[in-house]
């Protein structure tokens, strides 16, 4: 990177440290309680970590729950349709955005960062679009961030004797698979090839699925809607074609009891030296570097997601309309965004959202495979912002049960659901 971009990462960073640095937090959240709702992953522990300087420093309690994802939005919906809620601090999944403002259950912030004269432009524009913004109203701060690619064993894929073997069948020099197609056809092959599974999978209804299937239709530069019109398209050919070749990956190269799996038993199985790829999260890398419980210890390496785009997540900071200390709620805020912290964070294995941080030498050295998160986020969206994202999510869930519990042909499966999915964009607010 050139010397002049440096410098404006560095003063965007600076920037954000100043004007965002809390004036007095024990003036609003002395002897108050905050309670989060987080999810079990490396950038909740890291937070957890430093949390006790944040009651040092406002005279705040913390009371942070981490539960599992699948638990999360439905511990959170009774909490914000309660006059009181339960929670102080949000912390809101990029595919709830538009659900969340429409109901009106998380306040917009635009007023509290011109009062502060806060700079946004810290974070990566592309997580801004998923998870601050909303139709033009900033409603959260990113959090952390799930990119998603290809997580691959450089130790097997380098060596010179599968390097060897792969040109003895492709007829070319081994190289990262460049489009979904060739990917598939690696995987399959490897797995022969390896004896181990040529990719570790997750087919779990709902999520899990979705996440990982959503990657497939977007590296075909297929989409559910046209995003203008809002009229259903996954049934393109570059739709079927993607969930094609993922129920072909899921019956012959993914590891034994793929179509229940979860994110953990994808990085289980890589862990514990069972897969050569996977199309996964970013945020997998800590555990799989962990040397307590992982034998592929500096074996694993990231790149994009092979092909157009891949699937781009993240989480953002919010407050609940209903908070009982919507002040101190932001004084927390500020300081879980504040550079010392969020560094504090990134380094423990965090997904960072602020640009200076991939600039960080300390950082790089730590989690090398942290330098494709550009390339990533270059080429990668999230699921459309719309009221009814939840439902969307279901709905191809069962695209995708239909597919590979029943055995039901791409085309009819999503042509069954397609009703569904026209009526989810009708009448959102959202989407005029």
């Amino acid at each position: 990177m050139n010397a002049s971009k440096m410098g404006i990462l560095a003063t965007a960073a600076s920037l954000f440290l100043a004007t965002a640095a809390y004036a007095a937090p024990e003036d609003v959240c002395k002897g108050v309680t905050l309670n989060l709702l987080l999810e079990t992953v490396p950038d909740s522990t890291a937070l957890m970590e430093v949390a006790p300087e944040f009651e040092k420093l406002s005279g705040a309690k913390l009371n942070m729950e981490a539960v599992n994802y699948s638990l999360m939005h439905e511990k959170l919906v009774p909490s914000l349709t309660a006059d009181t809620g339960t929670y102080d601090v949000l912390v809101v999944d990029s595919y709830w955005a538009g659900e969340f403002v429409t109901a009106k259950w998380i306040q917009p912030l635009d007023e509290r960062i011109k009062a502060e004269n806060i700079d946004t432009s810290v974070y990566f524009p592309s997580l801004m679009q998923v998870n601050g913004q909303v139709k033009g109203t900033t409603y959260m701060l990113p959090f952390w961030h799930y990119a998603m690619g290809m997580l691959y064993r450089k130790d097997i894929v380098e060596s010179p004797e599968f390097q060897a073997a792969y040109k003895e069948k492709f007829g070319r020099d081994w190289r990262i698979p460049e489009t979904l197609e060739e990917f598939a056809e690696v995987a399959k092959w490897t797995k022969d090839q390896t004896g181990r599974s040529g990719m570790a999978m997750a087919g779990q209804r709902a999520d899990p699925v979705v996440m990982e299937a959503t990657n497939y239709v977007f590296s075909k530069g297929a989409d559910f809607y046209n995003r203008e019109t809002w009229t259903p398209t996954l049934d393109s050919p570059e739709g079927i074609k993607a969930i094609t070749i993922y129920a072909d990956l899921m019956k012959n190269a993914a590891q034994p009891g793929a179509l229940g799996a979860n994110f953990d038993d994808v990085a289980n199985a890589l862990k514990q030296d069972k897969a050569v790829f996977a199309i996964s999260y970013l945020f997998l890398m800590p555990t799989l570097q962990d040397p307590k419980e992982s034998q592929v210890v500096d074996k694993m390496a990231f790149a994009r997601m092979p092909g157009k785009d891949s699937l781009l997540g993240a989480w953002g900071w919010a407050i609940p309309t209903n908070a009982a200390n919507p002040d101190c709620s932001w004084e927390f805020i500020k300081w879980a965004e504040s550079k010392d912290v969020a560094l504090k964070r990134a380094m423990a294995g965090g997904q960072p959202t602020q640009t200076w941080i991939y600039e960080n030498e300390d950082f790089i050295n730590k989690w090398p495979a942290m330098q494709s998160v550009g390339d990533a986020l270059a080429h990668a969206k999230g699921l459309p912002v719309m009221s009814r994202a939840t439902q969307l999510v279901e709905v191809f869930a069962e695209v995708m049960g239909d597919v590979l519990a029943n055995g039901t042909d791409p085309a009819t499966a999503i042509a069954n659901a397609e009703d569904k999915l026209a009526a989810l964009t009708r009448g959102d607010p959202l989407l005029k």
